[in-house]
């Protein structure tokens, strides 16, 4: 090779490899380096072909043809790559192909031939694109015009740009996929409802989006020193609980852990909060940061819950004032009936006038009974609808009315209620006049679950302090048949009494207990003796004393 020659080929050589350095117009370069190699290597046509994604068919991209050679690109878009399968095995044997005479092409070929005769290809030189260790295609010389045996030089030439071209066109494709990527995440990134921070282990704020912007209410200077230390001072001042906020922050930045938590904000709003690790070769490089403004919907789950609470106390109170009705008006019917049945057999008879008074009397004491059901069922349905309005109210004078009453209902037991009081002056409680309620039926169950012949019941009324407030513990102390420990709980939980013989206001003590929580009280139930509930019960109620010169209601 002349100097002139070796010059020209060097200065083809680099000038195809700077074409393929930085930043590439891919067509631009290609087409004047096939112009390039053309012409050293005295080709009538330069070819690109590049397979599709599936290996199925290939295609000319790419000419140059020198003066009065018809171009083939247009006839060449969309071949069988099966075609050209003799021509694949060959490079897969020695790495490229080289046919001096195409007349002259092996059995097995025949399929090459007819391709490269339709394109008037007389001789032949090809080398692969290898793109990831896979053939993507071919860069081709041909010469239509003469036999041409090519040189040392053409093959350098023809390696050196497929080896190029494919690494080029591998760059570009990473690119335009990374490029591809970035605007899909920038585009999610801007989208997202959430508000999205990132921030590298040295506390610089890497990204942010304009939801974080303007759920935080970031102002433009903060967002501009992309310090994460002062975005910090700034946000803190609108939270509840910023001292536990920032430690449980700086506890994650510091483990390689996702974390979870709400956020309250001095304004009412509430974030849900989630965080993990950027991970990078195996370290912890930042963490990105995501918010989610869920006020409005934690208000709504909120007011779900309040009308879902409301609906189930709604439906068990229509639900308990049925049963109350029904069981005490069955009652209050039932002794009507029985005394109207023995008036109409005793009415002829002179001498049993003064058995007709007594069912007279009942029957009168069973209406002013049923009156009462009916103001006690309006008095339940107050307590449990309406906010319970307190006042002073005297002790002895509820007690002695309960007793009283207890006296009349106790039919033919013998009944002895003694009280002992702390002192014999007015005593005042913050309570209403559900407290009567109360009394009332905790010694009608006392009388009813007693079998003794007399029943006796003891109230002791004492003055004690709890936690500096000065409350008044009455305590009904009976020798009937007790409760069992386990039941101490149950018997105060609506629906345990199922008991049809059970007579009185139908309140019970569940509803009894509701009466005395409404008062800020609390009712119990203990042994009489220690470690023994066959003595009788003691039912122990506290409730607030009432100030002499306080005006409660």
């Amino acid at each position: 090779m002349s100097l002139e020659s070796r010059l020209n080929f060097e200065k083809v050589i680099s000038s195809i490899s700077s074409r393929f350095v930085g930043r590439v117009n891919l067509d631009d370069a290609i087409d004047s380096s096939f112009e390039d190699m053309g012409n050293v290597s005295k080709a009538d046509r330069v070819s690109l072909f590049l397979f599709n994604e599936e290996n199925k068919f290939f295609r000319n991209t790419h000419e140059w043809c020198s003066e009065g050679i018809n171009s083939q690109i247009e006839n060449l878009q969309k071949v069988d790559i099966g075609i050209i399968s003799w021509w694949i095995n060959q490079v897969e044997k020695i790495s490229f192909v080289n046919i001096r005479n195409v007349s002259n092409l092996p059995n097995g070929s025949q399929s090459v031939k007819k391709f490269m005769e339709i394109q008037n290809i007389q001789s032949f030189l090809a080398f692969p694109i290898y793109i990831s260790t896979m053939i993507n295609g071919f860069v081709c010389f041909s010469k239509t015009t003469e036999k041409l045996q090519w040189k040392g030089k053409d093959f350098v030439i023809l390696r050196i740009f497929g080896q190029s071209l494919g690494d080029t066109i591998e760059r570009l494709n990473a690119e335009k996929a990374l490029k591809e990527s970035q605007e899909l995440l920038r585009a999610t990134f801007e989208a997202t409802a959430d508000g999205i921070l990132a921030v590298d282990s040295n506390d610089v704020i890497t990204h942010l989006n304009e939801r974080f912007i303007y759920m935080w209410r970031i102002p433009d200077e903060i967002i501009d020193q992309k310090d994460f230390t002062n975005l910090l001072n700034y946000i803190l001042d609108q939270l509840n609980e910023p001292d536990k906020f920032l430690l449980k922050l700086r506890n994650l930045e510091k483990s390689s852990n996702d974390g979870y938590d709400m956020i309250f904000f001095k304004d009412g709003r509430i974030f849900e909060q989630y965080s993990c690790p950027l991970i990078q070769d195996e370290e912890n490089v930042g963490r990105v940061w995501s918010f989610k403004d869920i006020t409005e919907h934690q208000h709504a789950e909120q007011e779900l819950r309040k009308s879902e609470n409301r609906y189930r106390e709604a439906y068990e109170r229509a639900e308990l004032f049925k049963d109350v009705f029904t069981h005490d008006i069955n009652n209050i019917f039932h002794n009507i009936k029985s005394s109207a049945e023995l008036i109409s057999i005793l009415k002829e008879k002179s001498e049993s006038l003064e058995n007709l008074n007594e069912f007279f009397h009942i029957i009168d004491s069973q209406i002013d009974r049923g009156v009462k059901l009916i103001n006690n069922v309006r008095k339940l349905s107050k307590l449990e609808e309406s906010e319970i309005s307190l006042k002073r109210v005297e002790i002895y004078k509820v007690l002695d009315e309960a007793i009283q009453f207890a006296h009349k209902s106790a039919q033919n037991k013998k009944l002895d209620i003694q009280i002992h009081k702390v002192v014999n002056d007015e005593l005042f409680a913050e309570a209403n006049e559900f407290l009567l309620d109360v009394f009332e039926n905790i010694l009608h169950n006392a009388i009813k679950y007693n079998f003794n012949e007399s029943v006796k019941i003891y109230i002791e009324i004492t003055k004690v302090v709890n936690d500096s407030q000065n409350l008044i513990k009455i305590e009904f102390k009976d020798n009937g048949m007790g409760i069992i420990d386990k039941k101490k709980e149950l018997i105060f939980q609506k629906g345990h009494s199922k008991d049809n013989n059970v007579r009185g206001m139908g309140i019970g003590l569940s509803l009894v207990k509701k009466i005395i929580e409404s008062y800020n009280g609390k009712i119990w139930v203990e042994n009489r003796v220690e470690n023994d509930y066959s003595k009788g019960s003691n039912f122990v109620v506290e409730i607030s004393e009432a100030s002499l010169i306080k005006n409660i209601s």
